[in-house]
């Protein structure tokens, strides 16, 4: 029997409604909790290049995924805190019902300067969250809050049917 290696390991980024609300009444206040076997890799996806963050924009509007980014610095304290609770509602992800992409990206890169990707959309202040739906921003905020988050992705992933 043949090994798979860990990256070949197919851990979902998608969520389903019901799964991400549950993850919020579990986990707002329980960041200590043991939950990291939900994901044998890493459910968020780190990018480097604006050309990489287009690509998966684009294949993001095959499946009209929603792309959730999250810009961090590395020496950011607040940037570390939300990255454990972005990557909880990650590893809480179901099957394909309601796709969601989650991403990341160090706005400074490997030599201490803006990164192109944060130069092009004029990043100021981590973390900051941005979330995509067929290749357009439909919203940006900075936040440390992982229940904002929740929040925004429940409205961006609610039926269009719906009048707001």
């Amino acid at each position: 029997m043949e090994k798979v290696p860990p990256a070949k390991i197919n851990c979902r980024r998608i969520l389903r409604l019901g799964r991400i609300k549950s993850a919020v009444n579990e986990n707002i206040g329980n960041e200590d909790e043991e939950d990291d076997d939900l994901c044998p890799v890493d459910c968020v996806r780190e990018f480097k290049t604006n050309e990489e963050f287009l690509r998966i924009l684009e294949k993001a509007k095959e499946t009209n995924s929603l792309v959730v980014v999250d810009f961090y610095r590395t020496s950011c304290g607040s940037c570390k805190y939300i990255e454990q609770g972005f990557s909880k509602l990650c590893k809480g992800s179901g099957d394909q019902d309601a796709p969601v992409i989650f991403l990341k990206h160090n706005v400074i890169d490997e030599y201490d300067e803006e990164s192109e990707v944060a130069e092009r959309l004029r990043i100021r202040a981590v973390p900051l969250f941005h979330f995509y739906k067929n290749g357009v921003l439909l919203e940006a905020f900075p936040t440390r809050d992982k229940e904002r988050i929740v929040q925004a992705i429940l409205k961006y992933m609610a039926p269009a049917s719906r009048a707001s």
